[in-house]
């Protein structure tokens, strides 16, 4: 016998569960506040007609609550992980507890910008894409939105998350380095006070800020970029300055090169580091490529990257971050960067048809604490690492926050 229920009453559980639904959804405001590059379907390319998808940013969001709220213990984060984010394991698939969408407008050629119309830190951070050409970006100032739904349950994790994710993450590619930050109205950014950067049961981030503050989003990236610039390889900073053209790198990678070659352009560079076969800015992330002008018995050209594997993505993050009414350039270390010094590395060489493998050595771990000062104290050692933390990115850190 069919049941019979009350209009007014079915009425009213609908209006129940509408406001349930409508309840759930959580609407956010999102600007680009750096160029974004590639993010689409197909890679480096921005997707003309879907610049932003929700994929991209589910994933961003889980990467950052691993980060935020990820139990130490391997076995539990995968667990929980898979209960908030969905997946796949033994037990078969199981569905995400958090659904995402993005309303976006298509965009056309007067929302591009060039990547050759930013040089220095900018062109240098952007890496070995801008090689064959320039390449488009996304310009700033592109707005979207965001619609989160989950359950009460998680809502603490994606919260979250969503709060790292628009404090130091980005969308797209290249987003360590900068590309495609995200601001966000109303949500509270993370600070270097915040609970899980003293957290004491796993290995934390690592923040500084720069001491400057600026006006604008792009002129803090811009900062930041110059700085890495600087670090690594600006002439006057990170290689020798002769009458305004670059010169000997202060880096002691190119002298392994020669040392393990036994070219060293015509004996009038001959290595100033001893043989050790240390390749400290392999922490930064590789692959790295090492050109030589070709002359005068310069080393072949090679490529350093992990054993087994073509890249390692850089430990390091840096972009603009909202301070106030300001902008401040952030730099941040994410948990385990310390292992980005002991990855085992190999160069690659490509020479008269013939592939040649070296393995050459990462940073002195921390018992070799010797051989550490040496390179960073001694006359002969790392110029932009004397006197500062003695590990690269630790180096680096200190360079960026006092900025010199």
């Amino acid at each position: 016998m069919r049941r019979q229920i009350d209009g007014k009453l079915l009425e009213g559980l609908s209006d129940e569960l509408n406001k349930a639904t409508e309840k759930q959804w959580q609407t956010y405001q999102c600007t680009l506040v750096t160029p974004m590059y590639g993010g689409g379907v197909e890679a480096s390319k921005v997707d003309t007609n879907m610049p932003i998808r929700a994929s991209s940013i589910r994933g961003q969001l889980r990467f950052w609550w691993r980060i935020a709220c990820g139990p130490k213990d391997p076995n539990e984060l995968f667990k929980k992980e898979k209960e908030i984010w969905g997946g796949i394991g033994d037990d078969g698939a199981m569905a995400s507890q958090v659904e995402i969408r993005v309303q976006s407008q298509p965009v056309f050629d007067k929302d591009f910008i060039k990547s050759n119309k930013y040089y220095d830190g900018i062109k240098y951070i952007f890496g070995s894409s801008s090689i064959n050409g320039a390449v488009d970006w996304l310009k700033d100032n592109y707005k979207f939105t965001l619609f989160i739904r989950y359950n009460d349950a998680v809502k603490r994790d994606v919260e979250e998350a969503l709060r790292w994710w628009c404090s130091f993450g980005g969308i797209g590619g290249r987003t360590r380095r900068g590309f495609g930050a995200v601001s966000i109205e109303n949500v509270d950014l993370i600070t270097a006070e915040h609970p899980a950067l003293k957290r004491k049961d796993i290995e934390i981030p690592r923040l500084k800020f720069s001491q400057k503050t600026f006006s604008s989003a792009q002129e803090a990236w811009k900062y930041a970029a110059e700085r890495l610039f600087e670090f690594r390889q600006k002439p006057g900073s990170g290689r020798n300055n002769s009458s305004g053209k670059a010169g000997r790198s202060f880096w002691p990678e190119a002298d392994q090169l020669r040392h393990l070659t036994g070219k060293n352009d015509n004996k009038r560079h001959m290595p100033e580091f001893e043989k050790n076969l240390i390749f400290p800015r392999a922490a930064f992330g590789m692959p790295i490529k090492f050109q030589f002008p070709g002359k005068n018995n310069d080393p072949d050209d090679m490529t350093l990257q992990p054993i087994d594997s073509e890249r390692m993505a850089s430990p390091l993050i840096i972009r603009p971050y909202k301070d106030g009414e300001k902008w401040r350039a952030a730099a941040l270390l994410l948990p385990h960067w310390e292992k980005a010094l002991v990855e085992p590395l190999e160069l690659r060489l490509s020479s008269n048809n013939k592939k040649v493998t070296y393995q050459v050595n990462h940073w002195p771990d921390e018992n070799q604490q010797a051989e550490r000062d040496r390179l960073t104290n001694d006359i002969k050692g790392i110029k932009p690492m004397k006197g500062r933390p003695n590990d690269p990115l630790s180096a680096f850190l200190d360079y960026f926050e006092k900025g010199q």
